[in-house]
């Protein structure tokens, strides 16, 4: 039996190693996306936060397909249809926030492996100037790249945080946020 259970495991570990590998992450290099995050920064807090270098998928904010066929203006509905498409993948946005300070996934996983509490005051020892940290998506841009579609969260203890969609529209000005009727998904807590 034990035989058995050494050639099982013989020819299994290959595949467990390879499942529990990582894909690579590829660099994010849309064009636009650095000015829209600019953009969506600009809207947060002055106190300094520290920036996920990796994209994140909204885990509580989705659009479905057929959610999506019901946004009444076209753009924003190719915007959204990017965005679901784009974000099938995690993407390295270390270059694309090079101006800002980030943190890594596998930091985070490490600062706050002891338990949120305990996670939060680590961070906090070790970032004395970061109030938290922000996540964002990948970007969703209709074709003509006029309207944007973004998912940020932020982050700052236990129980403090906040994200949700933000749409943008190209203006003369630069990208402006939009409130329209589309989805929006804002949580808080």
């Amino acid at each position: 039996m034990n035989t058995f259970k050494y050639a099982l495991v013989s020819l299994l570990w290959p595949a467990m190693v390879v499942s529990t590998q990582k894909a690579p992450v590829r660099d994010y290099s849309e064009p636009d996306a650095a000015e829209v995050y600019g953009a969506l920064s600009a809207l947060q807090s002055k106190r300094p936060f520290l920036f996920l270098s990796t994209t994140v998928k909204p885990r509580i904010c989705s659009v479905s397909e057929e959610k999506a066929r019901q946004i009444k203006d076209p753009a924003f509905r190719e915007a959204m249809n990017a965005f679901r498409d784009v974000n099938e993948h995690v993407w390295d946005l270390s270059r694309m926030l090079k101006d800002r300070n980030t943190i890594s996934e596998e930091e985070l996983d490490e600062t706050f492996k002891p338990g949120v509490l305990d996670g939060w005051k680590q961070f906090h020892q070790k970032y004395p100037q970061s109030l938290g940290y922000f996540a964002l998506s990948a970007i969703g841009f209709n074709s003509a790249h006029t309207v944007a579609v973004v998912y940020s969260e932020g982050h700052c203890g236990g129980l403090c945080g906040a994200g949700g969609f933000k749409y943008f529209r190209r203006t003369s000005k630069g990208w402006q946020r939009v409130n329209t009727e589309l989805p929006r998904c804002d949580w808080i807590s």
